[in-house]
């Protein structure tokens, strides 16, 4: 089934004003010019290709065109402002319970933004604030997803870490499963009931991991997900917890 705006609704259980793009060059990018249009109705965008895609730290997100997914959601923020640091969070769990339903796969999560199959991405995940310009409240969130699902002619810088889903899935239905699990997690971010579940799917708890602060690679063991999302590990030094705006997390080894 082609990807399209109407396709994506007759999939949709909430309601959402869905805006479609052959080629854009940021799905989050055009959230963004739109943000004057935050409203009580989510805006999806999703395009079929994005020339520009955007990760976390500045990263971009490889996009071609027809085999993969590429949508931001924008939400009008209702909720305090530690609800939308551990939105990443929740999100992360959303897209793994689509994924399994959909695919019937087991994805895990590496923290605190990448969902992984057989110990390589398969998708990133890059949550951005919308702030008032005069009062610098934050007045919504932008919620961007970026699956590989039939991508095989990766970069060479990314051949030994990237994936895909690697099977024939309806783009549309798995789209609107996303945003109406997103819709669902967001009403009852407070409660934080997905932070079981994301350490469920965790690739790095337990684990040595290297991470990096302040341009300083230091070492230390994961040991748990605290309820903003944060992770908790133990380092030569005691135990400390990363926030996810200040750190590079790599399993060590990889």
């Amino acid at each position: 089934m082609v990807l399209s705006a109407e396709n994506i609704s007759s999939y949709l259980n909430h309601k959402a004003d869905i805006y479609y793009f052959d080629t854009i060059d940021s799905t989050n990018n055009e959230a963004k010019r739109n943000s004057h249009k935050l409203a009580d109705t989510p805006l999806l965008y999703v395009a079929d290709q994005q020339s520009a895609g955007r990760g976390r730290l500045g990263r971009t997100f490889y996009s071609p065109s027809d085999t993969g997914l590429y949508m931001s959601l924008m939400l009008k923020a209702d909720t305090q402002t530690q609800d939308i640091v551990c939105m990443t969070t929740a999100v992360a769990v959303c897209v793994c319970e689509a994924l399994e339903e959909l695919c019937n796969i087991k994805p895990m999560i590496k923290w605190v933004n990448d969902i992984y199959i057989d110990n390589k991405k398969v998708c990133g995940i890059l949550c951005e604030a919308v702030t008032d310009p005069l009062s610098f409240k934050i007045k919504g969130i932008i919620i961007g997803i970026g699956i590989n699902i039939r991508t095989t002619d990766f970069p060479t810088e990314l051949k030994d870490t990237a994936t895909s889903l690697g099977q024939a899935i309806n783009r549309n239905h798995l789209c609107a499963l996303i945003t109406d699990k997103i819709i669902e997690s967001y009403k009852t971010i407070s409660t934080r009931c997905f932070i079981d579940k994301y350490k469920e799917r965790s690739l790095v708890l337990n684990k040595h991991i290297n991470y990096i602060e302040n341009n300083e690679q230091k070492n230390a063991t994961a040991i748990d997900i605290d309820s903003n999302g944060g992770l908790v590990i133990e380092t030569e030094n005691g135990i400390k917890t990363l926030s996810t705006g200040e750190i590079t997390v790599r399993l060590k080894n990889d």
